[in-house]
C-alpha cells in the first residue's frame, strides 16, 4: 500500500507503509512537483497514476513506474491556489479540482490542453470536493455552504446546504455511499441523507475541524482538529440481557451438588435443590455508569439536568475530577444544551471559591472560556459567563491584597524577631542606674534633644536627686 505526500517546500514524496516504520524512512520515489507548495495528491483508481495540485495553480500528472523526473501531463488548471481535488473511481482520467478562485472544474487528462470539460463557480474560496456514488453529482464546500452539483447536466446546481455556519473544510462520502459527512470550523461534522439531503446527525467537536475520513467498515471515523487527531467509533449494539428476576435467581445461585432427597413417614417423597445466597451487588449510579462506559457528554448532561448539583455538590464536583483526569474536559462541556450551560455557570458561581472545590472546578472554567470563547452564547448563558468573569476578577484582587497584607505581616514579625534576639538585659541594678543617669546628663546638655538618637530605657527613680525626678516628670 502507498501514501503520497505533499509539502511546503514543493516535493511529492511517495511511501511503502506496509514497510517498517521509523524516523529514517526513506520514499520510494521523490519528485519535484512544484516551486511552491503542494497540497493536494491523489492516486488514480488503477494506482499507476498520480497527480499533484500545487499553489501555483499547476496540475501535473505523473506516472508511478517512470523514475524520470518530468510529469506526462502538465497544465495551469486554476488562476489561484488549488486546495481541492478529487479522482473518479470508474474513469481515472477524470479529475475533479476546486481552486480559491472560486472555480471547480472537472478535466480530462487525455485532452486536459483542450481546458475543462465542465467548469462551476462556487461563489467562495473552494475547500474540499468529492464524488458522489452516481459519479455524475459532485459536493464542493466553499465557505459555510455545501453545494450539490450535476456535472452530466453541464454543471447545474442542484442544491445548497447551510448547515454550517462557518467555512466547511472537509467532506467525505460514507463507504457505504448513503451518507456525506461535512466538517468546518464551526466545531461541527454534519452527517447529510444522501437520498434526500437532509440532515441525519450533527456532532460537536472540541476544536476546529481540519479535515474528516471515514474506515472502509463505516465504523470508525478520523477527525483532524487543530493539533490532534480524534478517533470516532460507533457504539456496539447492546445484547438483549436476560433480567435475573425472570429466571427467579436474583437471590440464589445453583451449586454443583447432588439433588437431595427427603422423605418423612407418611408423607411423600420431595426433590430439594441445595442453593447458595448470592453476595449483594452494589449497583452504580447513572452517572457512574457513563463515566464506566467514557460518555463523558452526556455524564455532563446529567449532571447538571437533574437535582445531581443541588443535592449533590461533593459527588458533582468528584465526577468533575474524575473527567479532568482523562483530559476529556474539553469535549465533554462542549455542544451542550442552554440549560446545561446556565445551570454549569450556576454551581460554579457558588462552589468554585470553597477551599475544597478550587483546584478542580477552575480547570472547568478554563475549558469553559476556552471552548465557548469564540461562540454565540445564548443571552442568560453569556450573562452568567461575565457574572462569572466579574467574580474571578474580584477573587483575583482580593487574593493580591492579603498576599500584600501577609508579606506586611511577615516582614513585621521578622523585625520584631531580630530585636529579640539582639537585646541584651542588664547585669545588675546599679549598672542600669548608671546608665539612666548618662541620659539624664545628655538630656541636660541638649534640653532639645537635637543631637544623636533618642534612646529608650527604665530608670530606678530612687537613685535620682528632686531636681531629675523633677526632669523626668516634665
Amino acid at each position: 500500500m502507498d501514501l503520497a505526500i505533499g509539502g511546503e517546500e514543493g516535493k511529492v514524496r511517495i511511501f511503502d507503509v506496509t514497510r517498517s516504520t521509523g524516523a529514517g524512512k526513506t520514499p520510494l520515489r521523490s519528485v519535484r512537483a512544484s516551486q511552491t507548495s503542494v497540497r493536494c495528491v491523489e492516486f488514480s483508481s488503477c494506482g499507476k497514476m498520480l497527480y499533484s495540485m500545487a499553489s501555483d495553480g499547476m496540475l501535473k500528472q505523473w506516472d508511478i513506474a517512470d523514475t524520470g523526473t518530468k510529469p506526462v501531463v502538465e497544465f495551469a488548471a486554476h488562476k489561484d491556489a488549488i486546495r481541492a481535488s478529487a479522482i473518479s473511481v470508474p474513469n481515472n482520467t477524470l479529475v475533479i479540482t476546486g481552486g480559491y478562485d472560486h472555480k471547480v472544474k472537472l478535466w480530462d487528462s487525455r485532452c486536459a490542453t483542450e481546458g475543462p470539460s465542465v467548469e462551476m463557480d462556487a461563489g467562495a474560496p473552494v475547500e474540499s470536493v468529492v464524488f458522489l456514488n452516481s459519479e455524475h453529482l459532485i459536493a464542493t464546500a466553499a465557505g459555510a455552504v455545501v453545494r450539490i452539483w450535476d456535472i452530466a447536466a453541464g454543471g447545474r446546481l442542484l442544491m445548497s446546504l447551510q448547515q454550517h455556519h462557518k467555512t466547511v473544510t472537509s467532506l467525505c462520502l460514507g463507504k457505504k455511499g448513503d451518507v456525506l459527512l461535512s466538517g468546518g470550523i464551526d466545531r461541527r461534522v454534519n452527517v447529510f441523507r444522501l437520498i434526500d439531503f437532509s440532515l441525519l446527525h450533527s456532532m460537536s467537536m472540541a476544536a476546529p475541524v481540519l479535515s474528516l475520513a471515514m474506515s472502509p467498515d463505516d465504523e470508525t471515523m478520523a477527525v483532524g482538529i487543530g493539533q490532534l487527531l480524534a478517533i470516532h467509533r460507533r457504539e456496539p449494539e447492546a445484547k438483549a440481557m436476560v433480567s435475573a428476576q425472570e429466571v427467579n435467581k436474583r437471590t440464589m445461585i445453583r451449586t454443583a451438588a447432588p439433588r437431595v432427597h427427603v422423605q418423612e413417614a407418611v408423607k411423600s417423597r420431595e426433590s430439594i435443590e441445595i442453593t447458595a445466597k448470592s453476595t449483594d451487588q452494589h449497583r452504580l449510579s447513572k452517572i457512574d455508569s457513563l463515566l464506566k462506559g467514557y460518555q463523558h457528554s452526556s455524564a455532563v448532561r446529567k449532571m447538571f439536568q437533574s437535582y445531581y448539583f443541588h443535592t449533590k455538590k461533593e459527588e458533582v464536583v468528584a465526577w468533575l475530577r474524575v473527567i479532568i483526569h482523562r483530559g476529556a474536559i474539553h469535549r465533554a462541556i462542549s455542544g451542550q444544551g442552554n440549560d446545561v450551560l446556565v445551570n454549569l455557570l450556576r454551581f460554579l458561581h457558588l462552589q468554585m471559591f470553597r477551599g475544597s472545590h478550587f483546584d478542580v472546578l477552575r480547570h472547568v472554567v478554563d475549558a469553559f472560556f476556552e471552548v465557548y470563547a469564540n461562540e454565540e452564547l445564548h443571552p442568560k448563558v453569556a450573562k452568567l459567563a461575565l457574572g462569572l468573569k466579574t467574580v474571578v476578577g474580584k477573587e483575583l484582587v482580593v487574593q493580591n491584597q492579603l498576599s500584600q497584607t501577609i508579606g506586611a505581616l511577615e516582614s513585621i514579625m521578622n523585625a520584631a524577631r531580630t530585636s529579640s534576639l539582639h537585646f541584651e538585659p542588664p547585669k545588675d541594678m546599679s549598672s542600669l542606674a548608671k546608665e539612666g543617669l548618662r541620659q539624664l546628663a545628655e538630656r541636660q546638655s541638649d534640653p532639645l534633644g537635637l543631637f544623636g538618637e533618642p534612646t529608650l530605657g527604665s530608670l530606678s527613680l530612687d537613685l535620682l536627686d528632686n531636681k531629675a525626678n523633677s526632669q523626668i516628670a516634665v
